[in-house]
């Protein structure tokens, strides 16, 4: 159901956000995608291949941004290009390692084995072990990663997909800007500055790129406007972009651990009934 996949994708979110490299999105979904009874492989396999395409969607606008707008990457200091160069590359070798972990069902097995430890260490031990057993099951069946591969039209689905999501963040600054009455002329620029922003946030391992990506807006939209109303811009497009997004992903993760703790209970209840 699309009502669980918003679930999923919430809790990657929320998960993604607070904890370092984004580490904690993917064992956060992964606890809800099994708990609706999808097989261990499947699951890694679906996270694996958005995080390929998350990724490769960051650098398909970043190599955009630099063959139209190499002037504003110019622009930023000789501190803020490294941050910026460091992230693509750091986001180049994710991706590389990402498709490599697909292609190899040992490295799979492998990333099973470290998502089993990230469930035993916040104490998940039942969904730990379950996880375990069918990671033992499944793992020698290699037919699902080949079908994904196979499905040419599903991957640009999801690519495309994972284009517009990124573009739908970055576009949050422009209208922004819009609505503090900012010259609508250096609305181009300012794509771009945001651009390149995303890229440098992915260079260190910080919970929601914080202090580096603010640090980046901030010089960056200096270039374009006073520092007062780059200052504004910044406050305005970050908590919309970034914290109101957190909140309503930990509000729907929140209703989806409910639900499930109440479906759980039914069950038990029904089971002692019978």
């Amino acid at each position: 159901k699309r009502s669980h996949g918003f679930v999923y994708s919430a809790a990657d979110v929320y998960f993604s956000a607070i904890t370092p490299s984004a580490s904690g999105g993917q064992p956060a979904s992964a606890y809800f995608m099994l708990k609706d009874g999808i097989a261990g492989t499947a699951v890694m396999a679906a996270l694996l291949l958005n995080l390929i395409m998350y990724t490769l969607a960051i650098l398909t606008i970043g190599l955009v941004d630099i063959l139209i707008f190499p002037e504003v990457f110019l622009n930023f200091s000789i501190g803020c290009r490294v941050l910026i160069v460091a992230g693509g590359l750091a986001l180049a070798g994710l991706g590389i390692i990402f498709y490599l972990l697909l292609r190899k069902q040992a490295l799979i097995e492998s990333v099973g084995t470290f998502f089993v430890r990230i469930l035993r260490m916040i104490h998940c031990g039942r969904l730990a072990d379950k996880l375990e057993k069918k990671l033992e099951v499944s793992i020698e069946n290699s037919s699902l990663v080949d079908v994904i591969f196979d499905g040419k039209r599903m991957l640009w689905k999801v690519y495309i997909l994972n284009l517009l999501q990124r573009l739908s963040q970055i576009i949050v600054t422009l209208f922004s800007f819009a609505a503090l009455h900012g010259d609508l002329r250096k609305l181009p620029q300012l794509l771009a500055t945001q651009i390149y922003v995303v890229m440098g946030s992915n260079c260190v391992p910080i919970p929601g790129g914080m202090g580096v990506t603010d640090y980046l807006m901030l010089k960056g939209y200096q270039q374009l406007m006073s520092r007062e109303a780059a200052f504004q811009l910044e406050m305005l497009s970050r908590g919309l972009s970034f914290y109101v997004c957190i909140f309503v992903s930990l509000t729907a993760v929140l209703i989806g651990y409910v639900t499930i703790k109440r479906k759980k209970k039914l069950e038990n209840e029904n089971d002692r009934i019978l």
